[in-house]
């Protein structure tokens, strides 16, 4: 066990942690880097004594019990009903775990004995019963929706009853667990018209009143909880601005009123609010994520933290009159937990969540922007390795989504192409969320064109800036990267000398029409035209910009693969585009990955994928590639 006090936390850490202490160790495995964390989670418990965590070996996973006092791990042995492959493990109190598995959510005690079922989700715990009897939440089923008030020594359980028309997709309760907020959607038939509406109660035995209806389309607001006082909620919105931010939403005047948090420039996420409405915590989302407390003892100890692990995000629970579990992560380290005492003021390290990577040999992932061809300031994560020539090969790395975004944070991938030789570049292209309403819009009905282009751009970017050699760049991603990836290739075939593509959309106008888990939702339908501008540029607009289409532009040679399971991308898409590139005599390796879905989570099948990854790297633009 590592004990340590705070005051020399810093060094120690600096020490451990610094990239300057590396030494000459082997290059980066595939097994060891996408292996999956050996911890998964951690909770402590609210009196302190015990921590429970998801521990995982292989493709198995087990609920694992720590006592804050020795740290010492001990699997929990279910004693009834089956746990198998636990996802999480939530403390009820200080005597009962709410543990997710694949059969739903089930509540044990310390020593493993199985106490009841919850159902399909545990939402939180309510104002016990007259009899003192702790009392929670439960969504008894995913569908319909079916939410149930259960005591829990009890046994005995009661249904949340609504009473409303429309489906609900989302509650506000209050502190006895009465529904008090509801919001539904509902779909014309035989059409992807959809509306949200808001409804409020003024109490359980109350007829609903209805506070707005929005178009799926519309800039709306979304409840999050309600205040003590009763009279208002907060709402999450970004209504007359460009950033998500949190606001008071009177429940007399029927409007919002003011703001509690928000940022001019980054999008904000997780806040923790007190009963009253009030904010404890909330986090931004920008390229590098920081936590703002407004406690001011709380916002003094995550100074103290931060500068006892700098450079990490660290995320603090507990009590600060007793212990705090801190998960530190950072762009090199796929995670660690630390054990703080407060009435000591020693600090222990509890586990990492991969202990086999070593992190004084990942390289840093940098901050970065570029400017775009019509003057819009891209920001991306460049990531170089630690050898340094004239010969400098580049891969760019393209997210899925696209409304989706990279992180600052551990990525495998980024740290196995940097170990080999290669600098990383992640553009976060026009239409990636986290940066404001009006950059996520600058996408919509671009696909293959302008936020092609912030690619391109990126790519000609790194070569000015030295970090890259132009005729050593490839480029590679999965879903809407593995599209890009194909695109980039036929739309700016003299930018790179190969492309990968994991689970990658080929043809647009087949993707709006497939039988995709998405397409199956009206919602999913509506995002996908929204996103893709299908509403006014139609098939021959869409054709314009699919990979399939245009497969006889490639040059490069291109590594196709795609999971048979697929529902998100039906592999219908690889199998097309596979096809199209033999017809045209172009290089192609197609690979059918058993039994995977829209990701790769078999250990041997990681091995297949990324080890063709690295052999056309290698080939192309990297050691093996002729010089």
């Amino acid at each position: 066990m590592i004990v340590f006090s705070l005051r020399t936390l810093m060094l120690c850490t600096a020490l451990s942690l610094s990239a300057a202490c590396a030494a000459e160790v082997p290059v980066l495995g595939i097994k060891e880097a996408l292996r999956v964390p050996a911890y998964l989670s951690m909770e402590l418990s609210p009196d302190g004594k015990h921590i429970a965590a998801i521990a995982r070996k292989g493709e198995a996973s087990k609920v694992v019990l720590m006592d804050t006092a020795t740290l010492t791990p001990r699997f929990l042995d279910i004693q009834r009903g089956s746990m198998k492959n636990p996802r999480s493990a939530r403390w009820v109190n200080d005597t009962y775990l709410a543990v997710s598995t694949e059969e739903g959510v089930k509540m044990v005690d310390l020593d493993g004995k199985y106490i009841l079922f919850i159902g399909g989700r545990y939402m939180g715990n309510v104002t016990p019963d007259s009899a003192g009897k702790a009392r929670i939440l439960a969504r008894r089923y995913y569908e319909p929706a079916y939410v149930a008030r259960i005591t829990i020594d009890q046994d005995k359980s009661e249904v949340i009853n609504f009473h409303m028309p429309g489906k609900p997709v989302s509650w506000v309760f209050d502190a006895n667990g009465d529904a008090r907020v509801v919001t539904t959607i509902s779909t014309a038939f035989w059409s992807d018209s959809t509306t949200y509406t808001h409804w409020y109660r003024a109490g359980q035995d109350k007829p609903w009143e209805k506070l707005a209806t929005f178009d799926y389309s519309d800039e709306s607001w979304w409840p999050e909880s309600l205040a003590s006082d009763q009279k208002s909620l907060v709402v999450q919105s970004r209504q007359g601005r460009d950033t998500d931010a949190y606001f008071r939403y009177s429940l007399e005047t029927r409007s919002i009123t003011d703001m509690l948090a928000g940022h001019p420039t980054q999008d904000i996420f997780v806040p923790d609010t007190e009963e009253d409405g009030s904010f404890r915590l909330v986090a931004s989302a920008g390229m590098k994520p920081s936590l703002e407390w407004f406690d001011p003892a709380w916002a003094a100890m995550q100074k103290s933290v931060d500068i006892a692990l700098p450079d990490r995000f660290n995320l603090i629970e507990g009590k600060l009159t007793g212990k705090l579990l801190i998960h530190s992560v950072s762009d090199t380290d796929p995670g660690q937990w630390f054990l703080l005492d407060m009435p000591s003021a020693s600090m222990r390290k509890v586990a990492s969540a991969k202990p086999e990577i070593d992190v004084a040999a990942m390289r840093p992932v940098q901050v970065v922007r570029y400017a775009a061809r019509d003057g819009l300031s891209i920001p991306a994560y460049l990531t170089l390795p630690a050898r340094t020539g004239t010969i400098k090969p580049a891969v760019i790395l393209i997210h899925g989504g696209p409304t989706a975004r990279d992180g600052w944070t551990f990525n495998p991938e980024v740290q196995l192409l940097a170990a080999r030789g290669y600098t990383v570049l992640q553009p976060q292209f026009r239409g990636s969320s986290g940066f404001g309403k009006a950059f996520m819009q600058a996408g919509y009905g671009q696909w293959g064109l302008a936020m092609q282009d912030d690619i391109s751009d990126g790519v000609r970017w790194l070569v000015e800036q030295g970090h890259a050699d132009p005729q050593r760049i490839c480029i590679y991603g999965a879903s809407y990267g593995g599209y890009a990836a194909m695109w980039g290739l036929a739309k700016t075939p003299e930018l790179y000398r190969c492309g990968a593509s994991y689970a990658g959309v080929s043809d647009i106008a087949n993707m709006l029409k497939d039988d995709s888990d998405v397409n199956a939702q009206a919602t999913g339908r509506l995002y996908r035209g929204i996103v893709t501008g299908s509403a006014t540029g139609g098939k021959q607009a869409l054709d314009q910009v699919s990979p399939l289409r245009h497969a006889a532009r490639i040059t490069a040679p291109v590594l196709l693969a795609h999971g048979e399971w697929d529902r998100r991308v039906p592999i219908v898409h690889g199998r097309n585009m596979h096809k199209a590139l033999k017809e045209a005599n172009k290089e192609v390796e197609w690979m059918i990955l058993e039994e995977e879905g829209h990701g790769i989570y078999h250990e041997k099948n990681r091995e297949k994928f990324y080890g063709a990854l690295f052999k056309l790297f290698d080939r192309t633009i990297g050691a093996g590639a002729p010089r």
